[in-house]
C-alpha cells in the first residue's frame, strides 16, 4: 500500500467494548458496529469493474482494520470468525496485487485481477450475512433510566446527585457507598442498593451527630444503633435538627429496620424511593458539616 493511499484509509482509534468499573459488565460501542456495517455493505455492493478498483481498495483497507479490531476485542463472536478471516485473506490478496502493479496497468482489464477483486466482494457478502445472523443472537441489552438518572451517571458518578457543597463535606467512604448504591440501582439489584445507601446515610449521620451534639470525649467508633443517634440528636436545641430527625426516623422505621431482616426484599420502586429520601437526608445533614480539608 503506498504511503499516500495508506494515509487516506487511516481511521481514528476506536474501541469495541470497555469494562465497567465495579460491575461485571462491558459497554459496547454501537458506532463501531455501525461503521463496520457501512464498510461491509459498500464492499458487497461493488461491481467488478476496473474503474472501481481504487474505491474497492480504499473500502477494503478500512474494513480490514475494523474487522481485525472486532476479532481482537470481541472474542465472543465465534460463528462469523471463519468468514471474517476469509475476507481478510482476500483483502491481503488485492493489497499484494496493488504493491506489485504499475500505475499504467492499474485499471487495465485483466481476468486474474478481476478474480481477486471478485473474491473480496463475495467474501464481504458472506461475512456480512453471517455477522448479522450472529449479532441477532448475541445477548445484548439496554438498561432503562431510573427516574431522572441516566445509567452512565448511576454507574460511574452517582455522587454527582449531591450538590457540590455537600460532596465537599463527605468522605471517600461515603462516596463509595453512594456509588455502590447507584450501580445496584441501575441493574435492579434493589435490596443491595438500599443496603449501600443506608450505609452511606449512617456514615454521614455519625459526622452530623459529632457536629451537632459535640460529645466530649468524641466516641472512638460509631454508636451502636440508629436509635442511639436519634436519642442523642433529640437532645439538641437547634430547631433545624428537627427536620433531620424526622427524615432519619422515617428511614429507620420504614426501611432501615426492615432491610436488616433477610426476609425483606426491596422492589425497584421501593429502592428508588429509599435512594431519594436518603439523598435528601444526606444533603440536609451535610449543611451542618464542615468542609473536608484537601490534602
Amino acid at each position: 500500500m503506498s504511503d499516500i493511499l495508506r494515509a487516506d484509509v487511516l481511521i481514528e482509534e476506536r474501541w469495541v467494548v470497555i469494562p465497567l468499573d465495579g460491575v461485571p459488565m462491558e459497554k459496547i460501542n454501537l458506532p463501531f458496529f455501525y461503521q463496520l456495517g457501512i464498510e461491509l455493505n459498500r464492499l458487497a455492493e461493488f461491481s467488478v469493474d476496473p474503474k472501481s478498483r481504487g474505491r474497492i481498495l480504499m473500502t477494503s483497507f478500512r474494513a480490514y482494520k475494523t474487522i481485525r479490531l472486532l476479532f481482537d476485542e470481541f472474542p465472543m463472536l465465534t460463528v462469523c470468525r471463519t468468514a471474517g478471516e476469509e475476507l481478510i485473506v482476500a483483502i491481503d490478496g488485492i493489497e499484494e496485487w496493488f504493491q506489485k502493479v504499475s500505475t499504467e496497468k492499474f485499471s487495465e482489464p485483466d481476468s486474474s485481477t478481476e478474480i481477486k477483486f471478485r473474491y473480496v466482494i463475495d467474501k464481504a457478502k458472506k461475512f456480512e450475512t453471517v455477522l448479522v445472523a450472529e449479532l441477532d443472537k448475541l445477548a445484548t441489552y439496554h438498561i432503562t433510566k431510573k427516574g431522572i438518572y441516566s445509567i452512565p451517571d448511576l454507574i460511574d458518578r452517582t455522587e454527582n446527585m449531591l450538590p457540590d457543597t455537600t460532596r465537599g463535606k463527605i468522605g471517600l467512604n461515603v462516596v463509595e457507598e453512594i456509588r455502590q448504591s447507584g450501580r445496584c440501582l441501575a441493574f435492579d439489584n434493589s435490596t443491595a442498593s438500599g443496603f449501600h445507601i443506608l450505609r452511606a446515610t449512617e456514615l454521614v449521620m455519625h459526622e452530623y451527630y459529632l457536629a451537632v451534639c459535640k460529645p466530649k470525649p468524641k466516641p472512638a467508633s460509631r454508636l451502636e444503633s440508629w436509635g442511639a443517634y436519634l436519642a442523642e440528636l433529640k437532645k439538641s436545641t437547634d430547631p433545624n435538627v428537627q427536620r433531620v430527625i424526622t427524615l432519619l426516623q422515617q428511614i429507620k422505621d420504614d426501611d432501615r429496620n426492615l432491610i436488616m431482616h433477610p426476609e425483606r426484599v426491596l422492589s425497584p420502586d421501593e429502592a428508588f424511593s429509599l435512594f431519594e429520601i436518603a439523598k435528601s437526608a444526606i444533603i440536609v445533614m451535610g449543611n451542618k458539616l464542615p468542609a473536608i480539608k484537601k490534602k
